[in-house]
């Protein structure tokens, strides 16, 4: 339950108007939870952040948004705070607020996805600075090696699975390119797990956080190498879309990462349980199908 001073908190602060109902726990991702509000004005998307937000990069990422919403892009408003600010910090995590959208429970298309994401490229907004770390660098050999000992070691039931995929990982970090400067603008940076269709049967983008600077070219590889066999048709969808392996590089850094942050938290003790399972759920997931080089040169076969 949310304390009824945090609620007061943000109804305030946005001015959604007064609760009609008790604020609703409605789902949990890696970096935080979302909250239903139905106040006398409407409903809203709370989100509670779970890791540090700075308000300029919240800025940044609401301003995107809003260049996507005038090109057409079906997403939630955003709301600001009475003061103008996007983001309010309460006693234990940062809160932001955005309007409620019902979802459906079917899922996005594979050509709903790959039509969506070439309107978002033509959205042509300037990059908020370099691509950073997680989408552009790889782990390393001795990184990939020292998280598989210390699973090993600690006995992890998906040890043997990370030690298996291990020379296909050191392999994959070899394909790494470093970003083109000239050719990086702000990309959504999440999907296709972000995409969904609506109550109303259209379809909405949400989760825009994670926005920030890449190639487009980079994250149409990384929703392919997503979408498996169905990478096709969302390609045909992109339309003109040529890639070389180089531009799967934002894919492979960022499983990478994904991987030792899931590992790190899953054996941490000091980590709750509902992070711990939730992180060796994800874990068994991506290694039962990681991307490989084999599977990007496949992917490419397919599309040429």
């Amino acid at each position: 339950m949310m304390s009824t001073e945090l609620a007061d908190l943000v109804t305030n602060r946005y001015g959604l108007g007064s609760l009609t109902t008790p604020p609703v726990y409605a789902a949990r991702g890696e970096l935080g939870r979302v909250w239903r509000f139905d106040t006398g004005r409407g409903t809203w998307a709370v989100k509670e952040a779970l890791v540090p937000v700075d308000e300029a990069d919240a800025v940044a990422d609401v301003e995107f948004q809003h260049a996507a919403a005038d090109a057409g892009l079906p997403l939630p408003r955003p709301v600001r705070t009475t003061d103008d600010q996007v983001t309010v910090r309460g006693p234990e995590a940062v809160l932001r607020v955005y309007e409620w959208v019902d979802l459906d429970a079917s899922p996005a298309d594979a050509a709903d996805l790959g039509g969506l994401l070439a309107r978002l490229h033509a959205v042509e907004h300037p990059p908020r600075g370099p691509v950073g770390e997680w989408f552009a660098m790889p782990l390393g050999k001795t990184a990939w090696r020292s998280l598989a000992t210390t699973a090993t070691g600690a006995g992890a039931h998906w040890a043997p699975a990370l030690a298996a995929a291990l020379p296909d990982l050191v392999a994959l970090d070899a394909l790494v390119v470093p970003p083109d400067p000239a050719r990086v603008r702000t990309c959504h940076r999440d999907l296709p797990d972000n995409v969904h269709r609506t109550a109303a049967g259209g379809l909405v983008v949400l989760d825009w956080e994670n926005s920030g600077p890449a190639q487009p070219e980079r994250e149409l590889a990384a929703l392919l190498a997503d979408l498996g066999d169905a990478a096709p048709r969302a390609a045909a969808a992109y339309g003109d879309a040529k890639l070389e392996p180089e531009d799967f590089s934002m894919a492979i850094a960022v499983q990478g990462h994904l991987l030792e942050f899931y590992a790190r938290r899953a054996l941490d003790p000091a980590e709750p349980a509902e992070n711990r399972e939730r992180a060796e759920g994800r874990l068994t997931s991506i290694l039962a199908r990681p991307l490989t080089p084999d599977g990007i040169e496949k992917l490419l076969d397919t599309l040429r």
